[in-house]
């Protein structure tokens, strides 16, 4: 039996509940958008990315112009002055430029001295007693080998890029599962509220069967008890309206809190409960899932982060060796501006070169980051198995449901024609009218159970959306 077929059995997802007086409705998307844009959670989870991106740029300041200035004194006076002065003061007063170029590796120092030297000497030396000398001095250090092009010195800033790409997969992967439970709360109100139209629909049988009763009793068609049944099914009736309305207003009040807005107070949930979803097959939905799943995105990008950190140790394997280049301008002279002249130049060229013999540390790290790869991508198909079991399991359940609520349809037929065939008995008087109520408690439980069906349908589907990262696109 189809479900178009007897879909006039069942009460309308959209039918007001007349007691809570609801006319304006809200759909599932409408309240995930809203709950996107007012819920803190997703601002908090989107600074993580910001926070690691900012801790990226913080590196940038390994390249920043430095400036250093020194002033210092000194006074020096010899155990034994037998060709040298007595006593030396001296005051120098020293400011520098350095910077290191990530581009090339290289690191430049240009550096500006001046000296003022006071000196007690025997007048028989023929050493002035006083002079200035000033320094102009630019230095140059380039890597040849080691750290070629500034690798080592851009690598913590290129490897920082990672975090801040695993930092927005996993402020994804939180957003998706607050709103898959936030969404799994809105199906409960799709259903609170339709439970409520079947406890009504049911409380408006038991008011016209009370009022039969009433008339036959006065008739002295019925006996008493039948009354008393009538009236007793009545108050059940409006026993569980209570208590669902009750279910229904608490969990709105919940999701008004949620969502920061009160308006929901006066809105009705609008989802069909027993529509079915069209899945594609489950080997296109396993094989799109192996290829964009955010949890196995995370897994490779922490993989490539080791890999690219494993070639920061490779390059510490290289020896180093630097080409050295310094370049000074001085002059001394009993007068300051004459000093200023920087005629005596001096030129300073060579090649510094190091390497550990063992190179330990490096083949250890290299060693250590292997296995670490290594680890990961066991993780990873770890990951991937439990998702593709998780997924078909998923599957399964949701084609079988439909399967279910087919037969809750024929079910909910079989007891409604039982209804009709009791009550046609009871009203021939064949038939008591305990048996009628029974009839139309089963009639409510199966719908009642259908709808229950049809919510753990959608919670399974729901599930899949999480799984599929379909939820937060």
């Amino acid at each position: 039996m189809k479900l178009a077929s007897l879909t006039y059995i069942i009460p309308a997802v959209l039918i007001n509940i007349t007691s809570a007086g609801l006319t304006q409705t809200i759909t599932q998307e409408e309240f995930l958008t809203m709950l996107k844009r007012v819920h803190p959670l997703f601002e908090k989870e989107n600074l993580t990315a910001r926070i690691e991106e900012k801790n990226k740029q913080s590196l940038t300041g390994g390249q920043d112009w430095n400036i250093n200035s020194s002033a210092i004194f000194s006074h020096e006076e010899p155990a034994i002055a037998i060709f040298g002065p007595e006593r030396t003061d001296a005051l120098s007063l020293t400011g520098s430029v350095d910077r290191l170029f990530w581009r090339t590796g290289g690191f430049l120092n240009t550096s500006l001295t001046f000296n003022r030297v006071n000196l007690k000497v025997d007048p028989m030396l023929g050493i002035p007693d006083s002079y200035y000398q000033n320094q102009f001095s630019v230095s140059y250090a380039h890597p040849l080998l080691q750290n070629k092009a500034g690798f080592l010195n851009r690598l913590q800033y290129n490897l920082k890029q990672y975090d801040i790409d695993f930092a927005g997969i996993q402020a994804l992967e939180n957003q998706e599962g607050f709103l898959a439970e936030s969404a799994a709360k809105f199906l409960e109100w799709v259903y609170l509220h339709e439970q409520n139209n079947i406890i009504l629909e049911r409380l408006k049988l038991s008011e016209e069967a009370l009022v039969n009763a009433t008339k036959k009793r006065e008739a002295n068609l019925i006996d008493e008890v039948d009354l008393l049944r009538a009236e007793d099914a009545v108050a059940i009736a409006k026993q569980n309206l209570v208590l669902g309305e009750s279910r229904f207003k608490g969990l709105q009040a919940e999701l008004a809190v949620l969502t920061q807005n009160n308006s929901l107070y006066d809105l009705k949930p609008e989802h069909n409960l027993y529509k079915f979803e069209v899945l594609p097959l489950l080997e296109e939905i396993i094989s799109d899932l192996k290829q964009k799943s955010r949890l196995i995105a995370a897994i490779n990008t922490r993989v490539r982060q080791l890999e690219y950190s494993r070639l920061g140790f490779e390059e510490t394997m290289e020896p180093s060796l630097s080409i050295l280049a310094q370049f000074n301008l001085k002059k001394a002279d009993k007068g300051f501006g004459n000093a200023l002249g920087l005629d005596k130049p001096d030129f300073i060229g060579g090649l510094q070169f190091s390497l550990p013999l063992e190179r330990r540390t490096a083949k250890y790290n290299i060693s250590r980051t292997d296995l670490q790869i290594r680890q990961l991508e066991m993780q990873r198909e770890e990951i991937t198995l439990g998702l593709v079991a998780a997924l078909t399991n998923l599957y399964i359940q949701i084609t079988e449901m439909e399967n279910i609520l087919e037969l809750n349809l024929e079910q909910i037929e079989s007891a409604r024609s039982k209804t009709v065939e009791e009550l046609k008995l009871y009203n021939r008087g064949r038939s008591d009218l305990t048996f009628v109520i029974q009839s139309q408690d089963g009639e409510q439980n199966a719908k009642l159970n259908y709808a229950v069906n049809a919510l753990t349908y959608h919670q399974l589907y729901l599930r899949y959306l999480a799984l599929t990262d379909a939820i937060l696109k």
